[in-house]
């Protein structure tokens, strides 16, 4: 294994653990999964939301770009080194 793999496979594994946790933390307003497919009026509303809440939503959103980016990269450089 190339180190650009091991670092690679432990930022993945950060992130995703970071991510778990961040979803865990934010507080369900409304009916959750069911009022989103229901198209309920709380689905997309972000009024309601604390700051707190606000942030935990920006902070896994960027979690979860840094998580798609670098699994990205990893395919490309996994593909590349064999």
């Amino acid at each position: 294994m190339a180190v650009i793999e091991i670092v690679g496979g432990v930022i993945l594994l950060v992130v995703s653990v970071v991510i778990f946790a961040l979803t865990l933390m934010q507080h369900t307003h409304g009916q959750g999964l069911a009022g989103v497919i229901n198209g309920s009026a709380y689905g997309a509303n972000n009024a309601r939301l604390t700051p707190a809440d606000q942030m935990l939503a920006k902070v896994t959103r960027v979690a979860g770009i840094i998580f798609f980016v670098v699994a990205i990269l990893a395919c490309v450089f996994a593909s590349r080194l064999a």
